[in-house]
């Protein structure tokens, strides 16, 4: 008896002192059964106390603007019965002015590090998908791991100079501390490791700290941190490339329901419309898009055909005195107004006595008001001395934010088409409908309104008869400002046409070429241009503009993307600022 009661005794100081013990391992193996619940803890080494070992991630950019994320947990439960993990993944974001905007999630699994399937259940839960993984009729000790894959679409953010992935690779929402963290970010094979710009943050949200490491090696980027993440630290991640290299897919925009008048009064409509919303949306809209092309988005047939040496830009037709300009030419050419059209009409209005454009060291350039604005300009070229100057009589172009200035520019570029008669509509105005049309038809599921509107949506703008002729007078002036053949003999006065035609091939973006034609003519540097070299050559000049292109591009990025958020690379650059993330924890 008194021997059993020793055993008794002894055990118990056992089980109170292992109460204390954290992080202490253990080895031993037992099992249970019963009619609801089933433990299992295998001959592993176990931790009283819970934590994430390791959390690895994989993530890949696709071309489709898609984004492929593996995340590789391993989660040490310690002494603690639970019957498994779950994981919260925000799919909403709030910019600073407020307004939400959300990312789709897909293709959802989890298994074991073996590749054997986890149950879990998926529900949305606020701002967050929760993928609660395991199984209620059974519970698990020691370590376990975790595999989690899905895609994202949406979480690439556009920048005017870059796109961006800004990535919460752990979320600061975890409610147990972190051992390690990794993230490995792969890119589509157009994109080259040197292109790539990357950063990284750690700490809880907010942080700007970065105690973390970044790798960059051939098609890919690593980065892990220095240290272990508490309880409520993350570890975020961003990867900048160049534009254009990805599909153009930006998080939707979203509005809650319930939020406003409108939707209050149409919940009460909604069981009456929504068949025939549905049949509109999924069936009869994307047709009649297909139908309006065929009958109103065609260019009609040119009277004017392309030629090889054409030596004068296209007439106004309202106005047969008056040359087109070069921005005009620009939208002609590929419906859209750009930076290349608002460089060319600045090297324009230099060149016709407005401006002077004055590069006193390498890459730094000032603009220099001569004259203001007169009833001979257009509006937009109006507007641009009006933005551009203010009161003022000089800009440094390094100096000045443009973004606005030439928004407000580029739109009445595209009135100034319309009013020339080239397009029947604001090209630009149509694109941003189909563009829209396109990004709802992805969140709804509807494959044939966005094939409709891909295919015949976005190729809506429609030139008017004039339009398409002036269109082909200017691809046959660039086929002469690109030839390789000395036509230059026909030509006058070489010093006039050399500075006519400047900003034309601006918008074709061929001055380069075209300057390298002139080099071995007696050109003299124009009169409102001046540069810190003095030995001027058309070469030079080639090379000053596409520097002032940069410029120009540079003073024209706006410090937010056009979906409002703040670039990872600017100073709004912290720990949980990007999408992704979340937490998680047992249960």
């Amino acid at each position: 008896m008194r021997l059993r009661w020793q055993k008794s005794m002894a055990i118990l100081i056992l089980l109170l002192l292992s109460s204390f013990r954290r992080v202490q391992a253990s080895t031993y193996s037992y099992s249970y059964s019963s009619k609801h619940e089933e433990v299992t803890v295998t001959n592993k080494t176990v931790n009283f106390g819970e934590y994430i070992r390791s959390f690895d991630a994989n993530i890949k950019i696709n071309r489709d603007a898609t984004v492929d994320i593996i995340e590789k947990i391993d989660y040490d439960f310690g002494a603690h019965y639970r019957h498994g993990i779950y994981r919260d993944i925000p799919v909403r974001k709030k910019n600073k002015n407020g307004k939400k905007y959300e990312i789709t999630l897909s293709n959802i699994s989890v298994t074991d590090s073996k590749g054997n399937p986890h149950p879990f259940s998926k529900m949305r839960e606020g701002e967050n998908v929760r993928l609660k993984i395991g199984d209620k009729h059974k519970t698990i000790a020691g370590l376990h791991s975790y595999v989690i894959r899905y895609k994202v679409l949406g979480a690439i953010t556009y920048f005017s100079d870059h796109d961006e992935l800004f990535w919460n690779v752990v979320g600061n929402k975890w409610k147990v501390p972190i051992t390690r963290a990794q993230a490995i970010i792969k890119f589509p094979t157009n994109i080259s490791t040197y292109e790539v710009k990357s950063a990284c943050y750690t700490g809880a949200y907010g942080s700007k700290v970065s105690n973390c490491v970044i790798n960059k090696d051939a098609n890919y980027v690593s980065i892990s941190t220095k240290r272990y993440l508490s309880r409520g630290e993350n570890l975020s991640v961003v990867i900048g490339f160049p534009i254009d290299r990805i599909a153009h897919v930006e998080a939707k925009e979203v509005v809650d329901f319930g939020d406003t008048f409108i939707g209050k009064i149409v919940l009460l409509l909604v069981f009456i419309s929504i068949v025939l919303a549905i049949l509109i949306w999924y069936l009869i809209y994307p047709v009649k898009i297909a139908y309006d092309w065929f009958k109103r988005g065609r260019d009609p047939k040119a009277i004017t055909g392309q030629v090889r040496a054409w030596f004068d830009p296209p007439k106004d037709p309202n106005n047969p005195k008056r040359f087109l300009t070069p921005a005009e030419v620009g939208v002609v050419i590929d419906e859209k107004a750009d930076l290349r059209d608002v460089l060319a009409t600045v090297i324009d209005l230099a060149r016709r006595g407005y401006i002077k454009i004055d590069e006193r060291k390498k890459k730094d350039f000032y603009l220099i008001k001569l004259k203001g604005a007169d009833d001979k300009l257009l509006p937009f070229e109006s507007m641009l001395i009006s933005k551009f100057f203010g009161e003022k009589k000089e800009i440094r172009v390094k100096d000045k934010k443009l973004y606005t200035a030439i928004q407000k520019v580029t739109e009445l570029i595209y009135a100034q088409v319309v009013k020339s008669r080239l397009f029947d509509k604001n090209p630009d105005k149509i694109r941003k409908k189909y563009y829209a049309l396109l990004s709802a038809s992805i969140f709804t599921f509807n494959p044939l309104m966005l094939i409709s509107s891909l295919f015949f949506g976005l190729n809506m703008p429609r030139k008017t008869l004039s339009g398409v002729n002036a269109q082909n007078e200017a691809i046959s002036l660039k086929n002469f400002l690109v030839s390789q053949e000395r036509q230059l003999e026909f030509q006058a006065n070489k010093q006039m046409m050399f500075e006519k035609l400047l900003p034309y091939a601006i918008v074709f973006g061929v001055e380069k070429i075209w300057l390298k034609r002139l080099k071995n003519l007696n050109l003299k540097q124009p009169d409102w241009y001046s540069t810190y070299d003095s030995n001027f050559n058309t070469v030079l000049l080639a090379s000053s503009l596409g520097n002032s292109l940069s410029s120009f591009r540079s003073s024209a990025t706006p410090t937010t993307s056009s979906s409002g958020f703040s670039s990872g690379f600017s100073s709004g650059g912290f720990s949980g600022g990007g999408f992704g993330g979340g937490g998680g924890g047992s249960w």
